[in-house]
C-alpha cells in the first residue's frame, strides 16, 4: 500500500487593504477569503513538497527590496511572483508574517501574509495482517519493515514513534525501535492495535491480526541481526535444513540483496532488510538485517515488552503516478530473487 501525496502549486493572494479598493486591488482573491481578512493579505499554507506562490493583481508589481524573510522557509522574489518552498516541517514554526510591497504607479501598498506550513502526509501502515504464522510460545521478533510503514517525517530526533496498544488476553507484545516482539499462550487469530504517530503528532492506528499455531520443534530458522549491513553475507544468518533465502524488495529508503549474496544500499538513512528462510515443503520464517553503518561488530537484535519506541525505519510516501511502480516489502508473491543458502 502507498501514500499518495498531491502536489500543489497555486497562485495565492487575497485582499489587500480597505483603502485601496478605489485605486483597484493588487490582489487576485476569492470574495471569501477577502471578507476573512480585509485588512492584511490573509493566510498562506506552504506546500509540504512543492513551490507555494503570491503573485499580485493585474497591472501589480512586487517590490522584491522590501521582501521580508522567513525562518524554515526559503523566499524567492521577482516582480510578478514571491516563491515559497518549505525547508522541512517544523512544528515549533508556527505561523509567521511575510511583509511583500506591491506597486502601481505611483501608488503603493504593503501586504502582510501570515505564513504557516502544510503538515505532511499522514503515516500509513500497509497492512493489517502478518503473513508469517507465530508458534504457540515462541518468542516472535517481527522486523518493523514487515510492516510496510510510510511515513513523511518520522526521525528518532523529532518525536516520532511506535506504540502497542494494550494486547489481547494470553498475548504479550512489546517494540524497540527496530522489531515488534510477540509471545502467545493459546492458538488462533491474535489482534494486536498499534498507532504510529509521526514527527508533526499525525497518528495512525491499526489492528494487526497475527495467526497463532501448534507448530512442531523449528527445523529452520533466520537470525535478526544489526550491524553494517553491507559487511553482513545473508546466508549465513540462517539455521537448520537446506532452504532458500529471499530477499524482499528494498525500501524507498533501504536496502538490497546482491547476486552474490550480499547487500547494498539503496539510499541513506535508517534500513532494515528483510528475508525469508523457504524451506522444500513450503514452510518459511523471517529474518532481518538492520543497517548500523557505525557498528563494529554484528549483534543479535534484542526482544524488547516496552510498549512504545522511536520510530525511524520507514518508507518515504511516493506520488500517485509512481504508484504503479511500488512493491510492498510484504507479500511472498511480490519477492525480488531467491539467493540459495547451502
Amino acid at each position: 500500500m502507498t501514500s499518495t501525496h498531491r502536489r500543489r502549486r497555486g497562485a495565492l493572494a487575497l485582499a489587500a487593504l480597505a483603502g485601496a479598493l478605489l485605486l483597484g486591488s493588487p490582489l487576485a482573491a476569492s470574495s471569501a477569503l477577502a471578507a476573512s481578512a480585509p485588512e492584511s493579505g490573509g493566510a498562506v499554507e506552504v506546500s509540504y513538497s512543492d513551490v507555494s506562490e503570491i503573485r499580485p493583481g493585474e497591472g501589480w508589481l512586487i517590490d522584491c527590496s522590501g521582501v521580508g524573510v522567513l525562518e524554515g522557509i526559503t523566499v524567492t522574489c521577482a516582480e510578478d511572483r514571491v516563491e515559497l518552498v518549505s525547508a522541512g516541517f517544523d512544528t515549533d514554526l508556527g505561523t509567521q508574517t511575510l511583509t511583500v510591497p506591491q506597486v502601481f504607479g505611483a501608488t503603493r501598498l504593503s501586504v502582510d501574509y501570515r505564513v504557516r506550513l502544510e503538515p505532511p502526509p499522514a503515516p500509513e501502515v500497509g497492512g493489517d495482517r502478518l503473513d508469517l504464522p507465530i508458534a504457540v510460545g515462541e518468542q516472535a521478533l517481527i522486523p518493523l519493515s514487515a510492516l510496510a510503514i510510510t511515513c513523511a517525517v518520522c526521525t528518532d530526533d523529532g518525536g516520532a514513534t511506535i506504540r502497542v496498544d494494550d494486547p489481547p488476553a494470553g498475548v504479550s507484545a512489546g517494540v524497540s525501535s527496530t522489531h515488534l516482539a510477540l509471545r502467545a499462550t493459546t492458538p488462533g487469530d491474535a489482534v494486536v492495535p498499534l498507532t504510529v504517530t509521526d514527527d508533526a503528532g499525525q497518528a495512525v492506528s491499526i489492528e494487526l491480526t497475527v495467526s497463532v499455531i501448534a507448530a512442531p520443534d523449528a527445523v529452520m530458522g533466520g537470525l535478526h541481526v544489526v550491524g553494517d549491513a553491507t559487511a553482513i553475507p545473508v546466508a549465513e544468518q540462517i539455521w537448520g535444513g537446506d532452504a532458500a533465502i529471499v530477499c524482499s524488495a528494498p525500501q524507498s529508503i533501504g536496502l538490497r540483496c546482491t547476486a552474490e549474496g550480499g547487500v547494498e544500499r539503496t539510499g541513506a538513512g535508517p534500513a532494515q532488510l528483510l528475508f525469508r528462510v523457504v524451506a522444500d515443503d513450503g514452510r518459511f520464517t523471517w529474518g532481518s538485517i538492520t543497517d548500523d553503518p557505525d557498528a563494529d561488530d554484528i549483534a543479535l537484535a534484542a526482544p524488547s515488552w516496552e510498549s512504545e519506541a522511536p520510530l525511524s525505519l520507514v518508507s518515504a510516501p511516493v506520488d500517485e503516478q509512481q504508484a504503479d511502480d511500488v512493491v510492498p516489502l510484504a507479500g511472498l508473491a511480490q519477492l525480488l530473487e531467491g539467493i540459495p543458502a547451502s
